[in-house]
């Protein structure tokens, strides 16, 4: 999970139960997700809204390097007991990453960008695209304004209403405004990646979009130095 640029980290209450519950119910997207990016040893992998790191976890125990950003002092916290110093875990703002140009294989981002506010969205995919190698992938993963299906997107969606009142107004009321912008796929429309593969998933509430990034000089997202200038708009 990313926090975006909240002041407070309203998020120190999912800790206990963040790995107990929340991980284990999103265990068949994750093997999706390993399924579109495989783990290849000695990969540089980041996760940007990393959380707990249960998402860096496979790569890890894979042999890829693995790093991750988040602005949750409790879920960093968390995530830096469980790996030691085998991950590069760094606390910050995602939208100003402290990472050099064209550095990661792959970036990995599982919803994150419908906890920020829509005015950032596009300064933290333009980190991304800036760290990500010219031959490298984004896997993104978050809401999808579906059709749901019935009953078991519907349930999920029960689900996921609930997740997302427990993390406060504000993570609430970013989530509406994502899903009514078209969720994660009306989001990257105007970025012109190539989708590259791409799963519908939780009845139609979840969709992973792994998306390759080969830039050239002419496009939106190219970068020639860091720190970046933010100069895209989206979402």
């Amino acid at each position: 999970m990313i926090r975006g640029a909240m002041p407070k980290d309203p998020y120190w209450k999912f800790i206990l139960i963040y790995d107990l519950v929340i991980v284990p119910t999103n265990s068949i997207i994750k093997r999706i997700r390993l399924n579109l990016a495989p783990p290849i040893p000695g990969m540089k992998v980041l996760d940007v809204g990393c959380g707990t790191g249960a998402d860096l976890k496979p790569y890890g125990e894979a042999g890829c390097e693995i790093y991750g950003i988040d602005l949750s002092p409790s879920m960093l916290g968390r995530a830096r007991n469980k790996f030691g110093g085998s991950a590069d875990l760094r606390l910050g703002d995602a939208s100003h990453m402290p990472f050099q140009d064209r550095f990661f294989d792959l970036v990995l981002s599982s919803y994150t960008l419908h906890e920020m506010p829509n005015n950032r969205r596009s300064s933290v995919i333009n980190e991304m695209v800036r760290v990500v190698k010219n031959d490298g992938n984004l896997l993104l993963t978050d809401f999808h304004t579906g059709p749901i299906r019935f009953p078991a997107g519907w349930i999920g969606k029960t689900f996921i209403t609930f997740l997302e009142i427990l993390g406060g107004r504000e993570h609430l009321l970013n989530g509406r405004d994502f899903l009514a912008s078209g969720g994660l796929q009306g989001f990257i429309e105007p970025f012109r990646f190539n989708v590259d593969k791409k799963e519908i998933v939780g009845g139609g509430n979840i969709a992973l979009f792994l998306l390759s990034v080969n830039l050239g000089s002419n496009h939106p997202h190219y970068r020639l130095t860091s720190p970046p200038v933010h100069h895209i708009t989206g979402g």
